[in-house]
Parts: C-alpha cells; structure tokens; sequence
C-alpha cells in the first residue's frame, strides 16, 4: 500500500513539474506548449487540456473530482496565464466557466484559504 502511495506521488508531481516547466515557457508558442500539456494529461488523467472546455459543466465536474487538488491549482494556474497573455485561441467565456468550475471544486476539496485562488476567481468573475 505504501509502495502505491508513492507510486501516485511521484505521478502527481512529474504532472505538476511538466505544468510549470510549460508555464514558464508560456508566450508566443502556448499553443505549442498547451498541446504538449494536453498529450500529457491524456496520458496521465482521463481527459486533456483542450478537452475539458469542450464538456458540459456536470461532464467537467465529474472528470476533475477525483484530481489531486495540487494539479487542479496548477491547471488553473495555467488558465489564468493564457487568460492574461491571450496566448490561445480558446474563447473568453470558454476560459472563465472552466476556470470557475476548477476553482469550486479546490474549495470544495481544500481546508486551506488560499489568497491566490481567490485572485483568479475575482478575476474571472469581473472578466
């Protein structure tokens, strides 16, 4: 049991790795990036970047209930990149109802108050 423990650790942290390496080098190739972020997280998740804004918002609350609260933080960190940078060609609107969903869903899992978090979510809420 142990063992399996830190098997899934060390998963959840190589996928947090990759996301804030591709942060880091967020600008002018995102969408570059954003695919690599999108093969990784179908191979490592059930679901990819680009496919989370295609589903409903009870299709997307089912996919991310069961992800690590530290990966939903760095995914929504992610969005709150491209947001500011526009670096994608993903809709406004798309960005904002994704993000917000992400964000209930860290409060719901989280006991810890998080000044960041609730940055992004003023942000998307006055967007």
């Amino acid at each position: 049991m142990e063992y399996r423990s830190d098997f899934i650790e060390r998963e959840i942290q190589k996928i947090i790795l990759l996301i804030r390496n591709l942060m880091a080098n967020l600008g002018e190739e995102g969408n570059v990036n954003l695919k690599a972020l999108d093969q990784e997280l179908k191979e490592k998740l059930d679901f990819g970047f680009f496919e989370i804004f295609e589903l409903s918002n009870e299709d997307l609350k089912k996919k991310i209930n069961g992800v690590d609260i530290l990966i939903l933080e760095e995914l929504l960190r992610v969005l709150y990149k491209i947001t500011i940078q526009n670096v994608t060609h993903l809709k406004s609107n798309t960005l904002k109802r994704v993000s917000l969903q992400i964000i209930d869903e860290i409060e719901n899992k989280s006991s810890v108050y998080s000044f960041e978090i609730q940055q992004i979510k003023n942000y998307f809420k006055s967007e």
